[in-house]
């Protein structure tokens, strides 16, 4: 990240793709930087499936909410809580180019360390996520993913209502 922050060309840089780069044990302030540097061109960040934690995206919200060219936002695959999920969309409220977004489901909304959704507890998430978007004007940015199922691997979107993976479908 450093030494990408340094390169002469990144003030035209449109997309972002960092997918499978574990972070939960990476100090992510020269993400924030790279993110402060591109924030008048970037259109499109992916940030999925690094394990970006709460307090790591604590540190990447300022930059984040300065990306005001933003037009898409991959952020599913990371380990965040509901509090800081919340922070991230009252983040990015501000960006009126922000269309497509695609969340982690909450920490909370699993059932064990496995990865077992607990679909009653999705859904009441999904609605206090939903009820915070329409107070703050921005009701349809809500598009959760969740982590891949521990049975088939298959991923469950919600929105508004879950598009279940196989293993949680009737017989």
């Amino acid at each position: 990240m450093e030494c990408l922050s340094q390169y002469p060309s990144l003030s035209q840089l449109k997309e972002l793709r960092l997918i499978h780069i574990l972070m939960w044990t990476t100090n992510l302030e020269p993400l924030g930087v790279l993110l402060e540097k591109v924030a008048a061109t970037l259109e499109t960040l992916t940030l999925k499936d690094c394990q970006i934690q709460d307090s790591q995206l604590r540190l990447l919200l300022p930059a984040l909410s300065h990306c005001s060219q933003l037009t898409t936002l991959s952020f599913y695959g990371n380990s965040i809580s509901i509090s800081a999920l919340q922070s991230l969309l009252q983040h990015l409220i501000g960006l009126s180019n922000l269309t497509h977004v695609l969340y982690p489901v909450p920490l909370e909304s699993y059932e064990d360390i496995h990865g077992t959704l607990h679909l009653e507890r999705l859904a009441y998430l999904h609605a206090r996520l939903r009820e915070l978007l329409c107070e703050l004007g921005r009701p349809s940015m809500v598009w959760l993913s969740a982590n891949p199922c521990p049975h088939c691997g298959d991923r469950t979107f919600y929105d508004p209502e879950p598009i279940l993976c196989p293993c949680f479908m009737p017989n």
